[in-house]
């Protein structure tokens, strides 16, 4: 409300300004030419409530460099036009997921059934190294952290996505908090992606937070994604764009300060690190 109290204040002032400025030179029947005041107040209440308007989106161009990186409030599925990552687990176990997990709105969306992804899936991983273990009983295929494949999509959006593992499982099935291997994890999908995906624009939902239950706010976690995403691009440009995704819900619900981040993003155009 302040900030658009501020700017009404600041339109309304160089509105009437130029009304003054206008019946200064232009008059009628001996009289200046001046709109209503009620026109004035409407116009700077329109440009008040358009400079309030919050923007959801933030991009910063890095110096010297054709790459592109940007924040979002969106849904990872909507933003559009490249490839979204999607985190995963090193079982790529996806029949206790919940609803809201990235992986689960992949499967859901794309997919005719679970089976139907579930086939997919094995087939990208066929050639991935592997181990076989059991787990709450059963034997199961477990694939170091960091592995990742290439979904193609049948989506005029959504051109594909990257699936990658991120986070071990304990005896339960849970994930396992391990912000180490995290961030190894994402060395080996960029290195994946370089050596072995196409140069597209990528999208990345703020992974680690959710099933990953790592114990660190956002704003580490996409520390985390840009420095390892700056260093690899440095050795190849596989991108020249990477849209980082905060989904609507958690934005409301922890209020996170866009300004700052896209502060943080021109720090690490301007120095690089």
């Amino acid at each position: 409300m302040k900030r658009f109290l501020v700017h009404w204040i600041a339109m309304f002032s160089v509105i009437w300004t130029f009304i003054e400025f206008a019946g200064f030179f232009f008059e009628r029947d001996g009289s200046p030419v001046k709109p209503p005041v009620w026109a004035a107040l409407l116009i700077g209440i329109a440009l008040a409530l358009w400079m309030s308007r919050p923007r959801l989106t933030r991009t910063v161009k890095l110096q010297d460099k054709d790459i592109t990186l940007q924040i979002t409030v969106h849904d990872v599925f909507r933003v559009g036009g490249g490839a979204v990552i999607v985190p995963s687990n090193v079982l790529f176990k996806h029949d206790h997921l919940d609803e809201g997990a990235v992986q689960a709105q992949l499967r859901n969306q794309f997919y005719e059934n679970p089976a139907a992804f579930e086939r997919v899936l094995e087939d990208a991983l066929k050639h991935e190294p592997s181990e076989m273990i059991t787990l709450q009983g059963n034997q199961v295929r477990k694939y170091p952290i960091g592995t990742a494949a290439r979904l193609e999509l049948n989506s005029a959006k959504v051109k594909g996505a990257y699936i990658v593992a991120t986070a071990e499982l304990n005896e339960y099935g849970r994930a396992i908090p391990n912000r180490e291997q995290f961030r190894t994890a994402l060395n080996s999908l960029w290195d994946y992606i370089g050596k072995r995906g196409r140069k597209e624009h990528l999208i990345i939902p703020v992974i680690g937070s959710g099933r990953n239950r790592l114990n660190v706010n956002r704003y580490e976690l996409i520390h985390d994604i840009v420095n390892t995403f700056m260093l690899a691009v440095e050795c190849c440009k596989f991108s020249e764009k990477l849209t980082i995704v905060i989904h609507p819900d958690a934005f409301m619900r922890n209020r996170y300060d866009l300004e700052e981040m896209e502060e943080y993003l021109r720090y690490v155009s301007k120095f690089e690190v």
